[in-house]
């Protein structure tokens, strides 16, 4: 055998043992599974309960391994499909594994990126793909709707729909307004939502016939915020929350009535504070001027009304029952715009049904904290301690002195703080329960009356929450037809409280 094919043979077996040898430079990586991260490390638990939303994620995502030298690889993967593995063979090393970021506001699917640091070792290891997101999930469960389907008011993205659900991914820090359609297909409410990443917002309508519960979701890879609005027999909610816009000023800490005139926030503090008159922030609450009334004093100012030509101060405070000097102030709306003190007329008056002033101790129906201007009136609202109704007066604005004239009582379920309607005649009564801890404030909205009759027609009480959320409400104004600012007081449990505070709501459709 000649030496050249010794050579060969021992050149062809020495090539074929290194073939077989393991290349110790070299890692295999077997994608198996993503989990989701919160980056807040919001710990993951699942309970009991009859629905776990799944996420479904991009349809391809390309993920990029980026080495500490600098060399970059990359593998495409299916991430709602793992029933096989995904493999890339990676030199050993520290690597960056990423993907891009998805670059919307809204989805219909949950946008995911991957950000982590892998070691690759020789052999086969697995991984699993750990994913965060910028974005939270909103869902509402398809019953007690109308037949249009909830809109998503700020942006032309609409809501997908999933088996029950009606449901819309979007990005954080949004505020988002959806406008919800009830089962009369008449009445409907807005619902803001403020978006936090890793979070599900639901919402169940529910009837009074309907346990709460059949809907539960379990919390797992997403924090839950599970809301329940019960519904009247006629779909209008039972209770709807506020959204709070900002703590007020301590000059503010006994804010009593509020009014919008010409896109301008006033409010005014109740007895005992200054003569003054305040233009607000409308989104923040401060103190933009004051405006001091020259020839009146705060004995107690309890809420603000107005005309199109005046605005109207209510000092008709009457918290023992014993005042026989119940005035209402009358400012021009001209003068309140532009100058820093004004003169006010007077308007002073009584209750045509008050023969006995007394007070009996505080437990009687004179004491008032609520009116508006309508049809060329003034309408009061008494704040009935007795027996927690609400008694309805009429007052000639143009009459001095003037008689008060009752023209209806309606059982309200505690004390009215504030008053005002809209253009369309559309009224708001805002108020609380007298309960202690357990009280919680609530508006009733009245429209479909006859002439100024605001009881006869349709009614219905709205829930707004606990006082130590909102505050002690006592102001309410239209912004525009259905939206109000509520102020609150500021409560004091020692050297605890809650701050004052303005919140807004939104009821149109619910009239």
């Amino acid at each position: 055998m000649s030496k050249n094919i010794v050579f060969l043979i021992l050149l062809i077996l020495f090539s074929c043992e290194e073939k077989e040898k393991p290349n110790d430079a070299i890692g295999n990586i077997s994608i198996t599974g993503i989990q989701l991260i919160d980056p807040t490390l919001f710990p993951s638990g699942r309970i009991t309960a009859q629905n776990v939303w799944k996420h479904n994620f991009q349809n391809e995502i390309t993920i990029l391994f980026e080495s500490s030298s600098g060399e970059s690889f990359s593998l495409n993967i299916l991430p709602n499909d793992f029933r096989t593995p995904y493999n890339i063979s990676l030199p050993i090393g520290e690597y960056n594994v990423s993907s891009e970021r998805v670059n919307q506001l809204f989805s219909e699917i949950l946008p995911i990126r991957i950000n982590q640091e892998i070691t690759v070792s020789p052999g086969l290891q697995s991984l699993n793909l750990k994913a965060t997101s910028d974005f939270g999930l909103f869902t509402i469960t398809n019953r007690n709707l109308g037949n249009k389907e909830p809109e998503l008011m700020s942006s032309i993205n609409k809501l997908s729909q999933r088996a029950d659900f009606y449901y819309i991914y979007a990005q954080k820090e949004q505020h988002l307004t959806l406008q919800i359609h009830l089962s009369d297909n008449k009445s409907f409410f807005k619902s803001n939502w403020k978006v936090e990443s890793f979070t599900h917002q639901h919402l169940d309508l529910v009837k009074s016939t309907q346990p709460s519960e059949n809907i539960a979701f379990a919390p797992t890879d997403f924090k839950l915020n599970q809301e329940f609005i019960r519904l009247h027999p006629n779909g209008i909610p039972m209770a709807l929350t506020p959204t709070v816009l900002s703590d007020l000023p301590a000059s503010q800490n006994e804010t009593s009535g509020l009014a919008y005139i010409q896109n301008r926030l006033f409010s005014t503090n109740d007895g005992g504070n200054s003569n003054e008159i305040f233009e607000l922030n409308p989104e923040t609450g401060e103190v933009l001027r004051s405006i001091k009334v020259e020839n009146a004093s705060n004995i107690d100012w309890e809420d603000l009304a107005q005309s199109d030509t005046h605005l109207f101060i209510g000092d008709f405070g009457n918290n023992g029952g014993t005042r026989k000097d119940l005035t209402v102030l009358k400012i021009r709306i001209t003068d309140l715009l532009v100058n820093s003190e004004v003169e006010a007329a007077r308007i002073t008056f009584t209750y045509s049904d008050q023969t006995d002033f007394s007070g009996n101790g505080g437990n009687h129906n004179f004491d008032c904290e609520a009116f508006f201007f309508w049809g060329n009136s003034l309408h009061l609202f008494s704040k009935n301690r007795l027996d927690q109704k609400t008694k309805h007066y009429t007052l000639d604005p143009n009459s001095f002195p003037a008689i008060a004239m009752q023209s209806g009582v309606f059982d309200v379920g505690g004390l009215i703080t504030a008053a005002s309607i809209t253009s369309e005649g559309n009224a708001v009564l805002l108020g609380y329960q007298d309960l202690g801890l357990t009280s919680e404030s609530f508006v009733w909205l009245f429209s479909n009356y006859s002439g100024q009759s605001f009881f006869s027609g349709k009614a219905n009480q709205i829930i707004l929450g606990s006082p130590i959320f909102l505050s002690q409400t006592e102001g309410i104004a239209f912004e525009k037809d259905g939206v109000v600012f509520i102020s609150g007081e500021r409560i004091s449990f020692g050297n605890q409280g809650v701050p004052a505070r303005i919140s807004k709501i939104d009821f149109t459709g619910l009239f």
